[in-house]
């Protein structure tokens, strides 16, 4: 009998965008690595041309990594403001459309509500409810992020650490 390789999991995250991406990306796979996982790192894309092509390219490239893997590991922590990344969002979104296990982490352990009214000068009406200063109303289900997100995938790991644990106690007990 033929050994099954090992399970790759994409790794979706602002992380992409840090000073010391490449830095933090080796660092992720190492720990992807140790823990039996084949990770699928963003920046291990490459694209070249005019910006538009290049972005149209790494989308592509980033897809077919999605489609590629057997999980999504995804951190979902505030970025550039209270919600997660949205490149991110739709990431976590592709993968839940082809049926892959998507394992979220996130540092903040704030409730989506709470970093909104943090940042945010909130009014109430009179049945209670939230709106923020554009007159939309501001959710506020007790979710670490938006009910979408977080409905749809289950438990907010408090770090990448978990995720990955989770990831493999999850899926490696069906791989063998």
């Amino acid at each position: 009998m033929q050994a099954r390789s090992a399970l790759s999991v994409y790794l979706a995250g602002p992380g992409v965008f840090r000073r010391d991406a490449d830095a933090y990306g080796a660092r992720l796979k190492a720990l992807c690595l140790a823990n039996g996982l084949q990770p699928l790192w963003p920046l291990d894309n490459h694209a070249e041309g005019e910006p538009a092509a290049m972005a149209r390219m790494l989308a592509e490239k980033n897809c077919a990594m999605i489609r590629a893997c057997d999980a999504v590991i995804a951190d979902i922590s505030p970025f550039r403001g209270p919600n997660m990344d949205p490149g991110t969002a739709f990431e976590i979104g592709y993968a839940l459309a082809r049926d892959k296990p998507v394992f979220l982490y996130s540092h903040s352990r704030h409730t989506l509500f709470a970093r909104t009214a943090a940042n945010a000068d909130l009014s109430r009406d009179a049945a209670g409810k939230s709106f923020d200063v554009d007159d939309m109303q501001v959710e506020d289900f007790g979710l670490t992020e938006n009910l979408m997100i977080a409905a749809s995938v289950g438990d907010i790991h408090d770090s990448v650490d978990a995720a990955i644990a989770a990831c493999v106690a999850s899926l490696a007990p069906s791989q063998r």
